[in-house]
């Protein structure tokens, strides 16, 4: 674990594995730890750097809670101080907001955009309506549930301010003239029983990317990108080993 500075704030940074760049953003009501299982199914087949973003689990306290684009301004940055070009970024559920904001505005910084369940588009409109699909997803997600729980608590205390802002951000925002914009090849991995941002989202954003892939699991639900790791590792690697663009048809199910 390694601290840099991006956005006048500390990033907190971990590297491991080799190959073509992966830079995973945890969502900022979590952390990087959460992940655990995520890393190790890519690390085999990609060099992985998680970067805890200001706001946000062992990063910066915020004076005051940022706005996307200030996100994404800080991930451009951290990018550079990085040294990295080229990269795939993955941005899951909150992250994956900054994520696609960011790859409107900097495409340059990377070769590929993973989306797993982001926020973004079609939003619930509501707390009380994202919070009744984040406990549907609870009950079907018991090894992410006890992944994640010490890690929300944490930013609930610590981060007070940024969490309970990009809580409201997760239930409103509407991000659909950055994702028209967006031209940086993109994946949508997303779960078939997704209640937070269930597919009908996902199926929203893939109207307007030109070019988007969009990946179904099965099985999987808003965090199958923990709860399925080798599923998303899986989906990953192909997308990144064909120059971020799809193999096949521009929808399919894992």
């Amino acid at each position: 674990m390694r601290e840099i500075r991006a956005g006048g704030e500390v990033v907190v940074v971990t590297e491991t594995g080799s190959g073509m760049p992966a830079v995973l953003l945890p969502s900022m009501l979590i952390s990087g730890m959460t992940y655990g299982p995520t890393v190790e199914a890519m690390r085999r087949r990609a060099r992985v750097f998680v970067l805890e973003l200001p706001g946000s689990g062992r990063a910066s306290r915020l004076r005051a809670p940022w706005t996307l684009e200030q996100y994404a301004r800080c991930i451009a940055e951290a990018l550079d101080a990085l040294q990295l070009e080229g990269v795939t970024l993955i941005g899951h559920s909150m992250s994956g907001a900054a994520a696609l904001v960011a790859g409107a505005l900097y495409p340059e910084r990377m070769s590929g955009l993973v989306l797993a369940g982001a926020v973004g588009v079609n939003p619930p409109g509501s707390l009380l309506a994202l919070f009744l699909g984040r406990m549907a997803d609870v009950s079907i997600e018991p090894r992410f549930t006890v992944r994640a729980a010490p890690a929300l608590l944490h930013n609930l205390l610590v981060h007070t301010r940024s969490a309970l802002h990009l809580a409201r951000l997760a239930a409103t925002a509407d991000l659909s003239g950055y994702a028209a914009r967006l031209r940086v090849p993109t994946l949508l991995a997303w779960g078939a029983r997704d209640r937070t941002v269930p597919l009908r989202s996902a199926l929203a954003m893939a109207r307007l990317m030109p070019g988007a892939t969009l990946v179904v699991s099965a099985k999987g639900s808003h965090d199958w990108i923990v709860e399925r790791p080798a599923e998303f590792a899986d989906a990953t690697a192909c997308f990144m080993a064909h120059g971020g663009r799809a193999r096949a048809a521009s929808r399919r199910t894992i």
